[in-house]
């Protein structure tokens, strides 16, 4: 499996891949330095979402949709910053932001599983879709992404009622840990599935 073999929208699977690897060593650096790294949560949020918007550019064929996909970044921005800077804070998990970010994703792999299940070309060359790579990247988002609106919606509540936060957060966040490396798991289904037949590039 060598980086030259990636088609388009599994180049950017790889740089979802690279940005979850950074987040995750740049996350425990930060909170042993800082005893902080909230923020750092909501930047990666952000540049992950514009990542996975590229990728379901790609993937999805509706006109309209990538349309909606392209200023949706723009969107997200703006309700990031809110978010961030007035509603949650710097030093708090901004659930609100990715907890819309989430939902927008899971729209996305909603659509795109649709397509692939309605895509005549396919069907005519008796191409499965769990064949493509596309559809395991595709699955392992979609599974983490409701995973992360869940842990967005719980943790809101959390915070709001004061109840049981540390132990409730700490089972959330493994909950999540877990769901991310079946996630991880998926992705890399998909990566050994990379074949030469092109769909993913259409």
């Amino acid at each position: 499996m060598k980086y030259q073999q990636f088609d388009t929208p599994t180049k950017w699977v790889f740089y979802y891949i690279l940005s979850s690897v950074i987040f995750a060593a740049g996350s425990a650096i930060l909170a042993e330095i800082f005893r902080n790294n909230m923020w750092f949560f909501s930047v990666m949020h952000f540049v992950q979402f514009v990542i996975l918007s590229v990728f379901y550019y790609l993937c999805i064929n509706n006109p309209k949709i990538k349309t909606v996909i392209k200023i949706m970044p723009a969107i997200i921005l703006i309700v990031f910053a809110l978010d961030f800077f007035k509603i949650e804070g710097i030093r708090s998990y901004n659930s609100i932001s990715a907890g819309i970010k989430s939902i927008i994703i899971l729209a996305y792999g909603a659509i795109f599983f649709l397509q692939l299940l309605a895509d005549k070309a396919l069907i005519e060359r008796a191409i499965y879709i769990n064949s493509l790579p596309v559809f395991w990247y595709n699955a392992g988002l979609f599974l983490y992404f409701c995973s992360t609106f869940l842990f967005s919606l719980s943790y809101n509540l959390i915070q709001g009622s004061g109840i049981g936060n540390l132990e409730m957060t700490l089972t959330l966040i493994s909950i999540n840990y877990i769901v991310g490396i079946i996630s991880m798991i998926l992705l890399y289904i998909g990566l050994s599935k990379i074949k030469r037949f092109g769909y993913a590039d259409n």
